[in-house]
């Protein structure tokens, strides 16, 4: 009788987890000051699963507590000139912890729109241990590393900012064309290997 009640409250707790994400998730297309995109409607179920239409709240129900991995793949309407593509992928593992958010952006090279526009969407996450700096330190990273792209060349590197560890791809898919990926987890050591304080400083 104990055991099943235990059971039952955990069950709850971790449903719990999986609708925040998921409403962290919905609630983020809009946080992003990206109007030249539109983001479709998440998705009640996230992949790999696919449910049946009337399914979802059984499914909510039995499936949502005890998944291992899981994630939301977002695709953007462009609705301006210039934005080819713009996807983003969050990701989340055991105990429903926030694993990865990935933002690939094709549009025309621009180092300073770009730069701004991914670490709007960075800061619109809201990720666990994120400081108001931290976009600063982003923003004038992703400029630096865009700036050094030249047609037929492509760039990555690392930054770590407080406890965000991003991770940026950038590579010409055809005159302006650019594809730009940053990838951002949450990390708690240095990018030596030195751990973190409480306030993200090694």
């Amino acid at each position: 009788m104990f055991l099943r009640r235990s059971k039952r409250r955990d069950a709850d707790g971790l449903r719990a987890k999986f609708v925040a994400n998921r409403d962290k998730v919905r609630s983020w297309t809009s946080r992003w000051e990206c109007p030249e995109v539109e983001w479709p409607a998440v998705s009640a179920i996230p992949l790999p699963w696919l449910v049946m239409p009337g399914g979802e709240e059984q499914w909510l129900d039995i499936h949502a507590p005890f998944m291992d991995a899981y994630q939301w793949h977002l695709e953007a309407r462009p609705v301006a000139d210039g934005v080819g593509q713009l996807q983003a992928t969050w990701e989340f593992g055991a105990g429903h912890e926030f694993r990865k958010l990935t933002i690939r952006f094709r549009s025309v090279y621009d180092p300073g729109y770009l730069a701004e526009k991914l670490s709007l969407g960075i800061q619109a996450a809201a990720l666990k241990g994120w400081q108001d700096d931290d976009r600063h330190s982003i923003y004038n990273w992703l400029c630096e590393g865009l700036d050094e792209v030249d047609p037929g060349s492509m760039v990555r590197g690392s930054h770590r900012s407080g406890f965000l560890l991003s991770e940026i791809r950038c590579s010409w898919v055809n005159s302006p064309e650019v594809t730009t990926e940053v990838a951002t987890t949450i990390t708690n050591t240095s990018l030596n290997g030195a751990p973190l304080d409480a306030d993200g400083k090694d």
